[in-house]
């Protein structure tokens, strides 16, 4: 998946100023854990290691989503950290610092990261609300069981659709329904709706995030990956 690695100081001071600046989404992986939770870089510290305190460098993130994570995260030695700039994913790993209550970064604290993975470039435009190309699909309908009831959640927006998933916005009146999902739930009989056209599909969930600023403040998103290739539609 990584084609190579970088240990250029300055490469990783820009990846990292700009997650900060667009408040763009991270994965973190925890280790020992089989999900990848979702969160945000706030602020890092920049500066050279002190050698009298020996304090090394910091980055700050948000509390991790889904909750679960946040203890999690507490009782492991190592992260990696994964995102996509520019059409390429990034990766890096860090040791667990320490919990935040900073009032301008409530979350956690872990350590610098002294080199970058760098990966393949993403094969797959994807289309999105607000972008240059908006989505075919308006909406969705998940099926989900409540006990022996079969529920169905409808008229849900999509945001945004590639060939290999499609990212669902969840709005504030079905907030409690995330509880019964996480990372890695499989959805069968996923219906996307076109003016033209209804495609159904099986997928899985890959993750939870919130989204924080524009248009859709405060909305849930579902990135669900699915196991047929939209290529006809995205």
């Amino acid at each position: 998946m990584w084609n190579y690695i970088t240990k250029n100081e300055g490469r990783v001071r820009q990846a990292i100023d700009l997650l900060v600046a667009r408040r763009k989404s991270i994965a973190v992986k925890i280790q020992g854990a089989q999900t990848l939770f979702d969160s945000k870089i706030v602020e890092a510290d920049h500066a050279d290691l002190d050698a009298k305190s020996r304090i090394a460098n910091k980055v700050y993130i948000e509390w991790l989503s889904p909750p679960v994570g946040n203890s999690l995260i507490q009782s492991s030695r190592a992260v990696q950290v994964e995102f996509s700039l520019a059409q390429y994913n990034f990766a890096f790993t860090s040791d667990y610092v320490t919990t935040s209550h900073r009032c301008s970064c409530r979350g956690h604290i872990i350590s610098y990261p002294k080199a970058l993975m760098v990966g393949d470039r993403r094969l797959h435009n994807r289309c999105e609300r607000g972008g240059k190309k908006a989505p075919i699909f308006a909406t969705a309908t998940i099926k989900m069981k409540k006990g022996r009831t079969q529920m169905n959640l409808s008229d849900l927006g999509v945001f945004d659709v590639s060939e290999n998933g499609v990212g669902i916005l969840v709005g504030e009146k079905l907030f409690n329904w995330l509880s019964r999902i996480g990372i890695g739930t499989r959805l069968n009989e996923l219906e996307l709706s076109a003016p033209w056209a209804i495609v159904r599909m099986d997928g899985i969930v890959r993750h939870i995030s919130k989204l924080r600023r524009g248009k859709y403040n405060g909305y849930h998103l579902l990135g669900i990956e699915l196991e047929e290739k939209l290529e006809y539609y995205a």
